[in-house]
Order: structure tokens, then sequence, then C-alpha cells
């Protein structure tokens, strides 16, 4: 005889309730389809209409990709009423407004001017920099996109900026205060047709460009002149950070460059064999010389080029906002007057709509003077000099 299996059901329990159905796992007809394309067609969200119909929205869009390719797309449904209203009342109801297009938008003709003058000016910044210069020096706030449909519209090409590797974080250091630590390295230029050492020396805190020299060959005597004439216009640096090149370390005797530093005690710390790291700032700077000045220029003459020199140098330091600095320039950093400058930056640049009436007569770059030293009268072992601006002038030896 067979067994049969008794089927018991414990006391006290309900049956489990059944699972809701699967929307994938649901038949659907041909009907079904083609109202929710035709809810598609009118202006519904797939997710609305996947909700109604109960099913996906990636069903929705495998259907409506059939429907195509066989040229099945049926026309719009029109739209229910649930307000008791016409449907062409309820369509023009709920039909989406355009907002009316003001003139008054985009950039002004002095705007776009004044970018063009910046990028002409400076040919590697990109539309974020030239925004740095225009809330500096004109105190306004201007997007990044409309800065670069401005230089795209007038034939510019995109700056092509280096990509980095996944998940990398710059590490990134500067000196606490002025003065704390000062940069040097070299570069090779070539002026006419002879190779030449531009000589740099750097701030680390300010980015402020303290000295710098052209010269034949890069000596440990070249450095020692370059900083002894750095620190009689802007003090004394704690420590200078350098490569281990051989103007900057000599290996089988003290360099003069060592019994300079000892002497004014001042420190020389030295970047690891093969790892530049920490020297990103001046190398900045010496790229920058290159793509701005060497790379636009032809130098025919030493004494050309140095002029350009001095001249690039002192824009770079007074009227060129630095990204790495909040939008400063290294001379608002260098003399202690970046709090009181980006108060004002930050006030005036809130009222940007007044540029518009007072464009007219606007220089592009508008710089807030420190106080500068231009004559002084020495005396130098029995001799007299004069001293404008850094150059030196003998007047000779004083008579009894």
């Amino acid at each position: 005889m067979s067994k049969r299996k008794s089927r018991t059901r414990s006391k006290g329990k309900r049956p489990a309730a059944r699972p809701a159905p699967d929307p994938r796992t649901r038949r659907f007809t041909d009907e079904d389809r083609t109202r929710a394309l035709e809810l598609i067609r009118s202006g519904m969200k797939r997710a609305e209409v996947a909700a109604t119909l109960g099913t996906t929205t990636e069903s929705l869009r495998r259907w409506w990709r059939s429907a195509q390719e066989q040229g099945q797309l049926p026309e719009a449904a029109p739209a229910v009423p649930t307000n008791g209203n016409a449907p062409e009342e309820t369509a023009a109801a709920t039909a989406p407004t355009k907002a009316p297009h003001d003139p008054g938008q985009g950039l002004g003709a002095h705007e776009a001017e004044a970018i063009l003058q910046i990028k002409k000016r400076h040919p590697s910044m990109g539309p974020a920099q030239i925004r740095a210069q225009l809330k500096r020096f004109k105190n306004w706030r201007l997007s990044v996109r409309a800065i670069a449909r401005v230089l795209r519209d007038h034939g510019y090409e995109p700056v092509a900026q280096g990509s980095r590797p996944k998940d990398f974080s710059p590490q990134s250091w500067e000196a606490p205060w002025r003065n704390a630590v000062w940069q040097a390295d070299f570069t090779e230029l070539r002026v006419g047709g002879e190779r030449r050492q531009l000589l740099v020396v750097l701030d680390d805190f300010s980015r402020f460009c303290v000295g710098h020299r052209l010269l034949e060959h890069p000596t440990s005597e070249a450095v020692v002149e370059v900083l002894t004439q750095a620190i009689r216009r802007h003090g004394k640096p704690e420590a200078l950070y350098t490569d281990r090149g051989g103007p900057f370390l000599a290996w089988r005797s003290t360099s003069a460059l060592a019994h300079f530093l000892e002497g004014h005690l001042i420190d020389h710390l030295l970047s690891r064999p093969y790892r530049p790291m920490g020297r990103g700032k001046i190398e900045a700077l010496i790229g920058t010389v290159q793509r701005e000045l060497w790379q636009v220029k032809h130098f025919e003459s030493v004494e050309v080029a140095e002029e350009e020199l001095a001249r690039f140098f002192h824009g770079y330091n007074h009227r060129r906002a630095h990204m790495g600095i909040d939008g400063l320039t290294p001379a608002d950093r260098f003399f202690g007057r970046a709090d009181e400058v980006r108060a004002v930056i930050d006030a005036r640049s809130r009222q940007r709509q007044g540029a518009h009436a007072l464009a007219d007569g606007i220089p592009l770059t508008e710089e807030i003077l420190a106080p500068a030293e231009v004559l002084r009268l020495v005396l130098v072992d029995g001799v007299m000099e004069l001293r404008l601006f850094g150059a030196r002038v003998r007047l000779g030896t004083l008579e009894p």
C-alpha cells in the first residue's frame, strides 16, 4: 500500500502572501505596446509610462527601438484631460513655455576686447587664467565658459593641458612667510646665434621674482652676485633651495656660494637626486618665460633680451594674477597687502554691472602700487655711488 503524504497546516499561521508579479516576466499584448508608445509620443516621461503600465523603462526602450526600425511608430495620442476641460485647452495650458530672449545676456563688447587683449599679451593663458586677470585688475567676475566662447569665436585654439594619472593627488608645500625660502635655478636660452644661461631667484611664499640675470656660463660667483643684489633690495632669506647642479654645489672644494651662505647664516636646502619635487614653482616660472617671451620674440642681441627680461619680470611680479595664490599678484603677497587687496576685489566685483557704464577709458590693468625705493646715494669703500632702481652708477672717490 502506498503511503499518502499528509498535508498539515500549522495552527495559528496564515499562508504567506503571494509576491507581486515581476514586470520583467509579465506578458504584454500588442495593444499594451502601442498604448505605451502613444503615451511616450504625447510627451509623458518614460518612468511615468512604465509605472502606469506596470513595466520597466528598459522594456519601453526596446519597444521604441523595434517600432522605429520597422517604421511603425504611432502618432502622438491626445492628452487625457483630468480637470474637465477640452483636450485642446488642457494641451495649451500644459504646453512648455520658452522664456523670451534677453538681449542683455552675454558679454559686452568692452569685456570681449579686454579678454582678447590679455590673450594677445599672454598667448599661453587659458580661460581660467584670463578670468583671474580680469578679477584682479578690473574687478570683474566672468564665467570661464563665457571667456572660452569669446576665444573660440575669435579663432583661438584651446590651451592644451597635460593629463594627470588617475587618483593623482598633488602634494603642495609653500613657505610660511616671505623670505623664509628662496628658490634658484638655471635654464638655457638662445639669443641670436649664441646660448645664454638665465638665472632666476624666486620667493617661495609669494612667487615673487627677487632676482634674475642672463649669463654666458652658470657659475657660483654669478649666483652670489644676484643673491647679493636681491638681499639689498628685499632682505635676507632664511634658506636657499636649489638642485645639485654645479653652480650650487661643489664636490671637491668649497664654492663661493657656500662661503656666501655660511657668512650670511643662510641654510642651503638641496633637492634629492633625480627627484625634482618641491621645485615646481620656479620650474613653472621658467616655463612661462619660455612660452610667453622666448617662443614669441626673437632677440638679436643680449642687450635687447635683458631689457625684455626686466620688463617681463616686472609685469610678472606686479601685473599678473597668479592661480596658485588665489588670483593675487606675487607683489600682493610679498609686500603684505594680500588681505586688503582681496577685500577690495570682492567688494567691487559684486558690482560688475556697473562696469558697463564705466567701460570707456578704463585701462586694462589697474595696479596697486607699493612703496618702492627709486634713488639712493651711498658711499662704498670711499667711492660715491648713485643707485636708481637697482642700477649702479659710480660717481667717483671723495676728495678731502
